[in-house]
C-alpha cells in the first residue's frame, strides 16, 4: 500500500477529500508539518482496529512473561522502597534535587 504524503497547507485545502478517502477507501495520508513532524490521517475504524491489534499483542506479551516467570525463566525482584529502586538503577533518591 502506498501512502500519500502532503504538506500541511495542501492537506488543509483537501481535508474533506482526505477524510472521505480515509473513511470510505481506508486510504491513509501522511501529513507533513516539517521533516520531523508528521501525522497520519486514518479512519476511526482503522484506528480502533490498530488499537485492538496493539492490545492483543501486549496481552500476548504479558501472558508470555507470566508463563516465563512460572517456568523460572524470568528473574523478578521486589523492591522494598522507592529509594532501593532508584539506587539499583543509579538514580538520585526520591526527593533528592541535587
Amino acid at each position: 500500500m502506498t501512502i500519500d504524503s502532503l504538506g500541511i497547507a495542501e492537506a488543509r485545502s483537501q481535508l474533506g477529500t482526505l477524510v472521505a478517502r480515509a473513511v470510505h477507501g481506508h486510504q491513509p495520508t501522511t501529513i507533513r508539518r516539517s521533516t520531523t513532524e508528521r501525522a497520519v490521517l486514518i479512519s476511526e475504524s482503522d484506528y480502533e482496529a490498530l488499537l485492538q491489534a496493539r492490545q492483543e499483542l501486549e496481552a500476548g506479551q504479558v501472558r508470555e512473561a507470566i508463563a516465563a516467570r512460572e517456568r523460572g525463566e524470568l528473574r523478578t525482584h521486589r523492591y522494598e522502597s522507592r529509594a532501593e529502586l532508584h539506587a539499583d538503577f543509579g538514580l538520585p533518591a526520591p526527593g533528592d534535587r541535587s
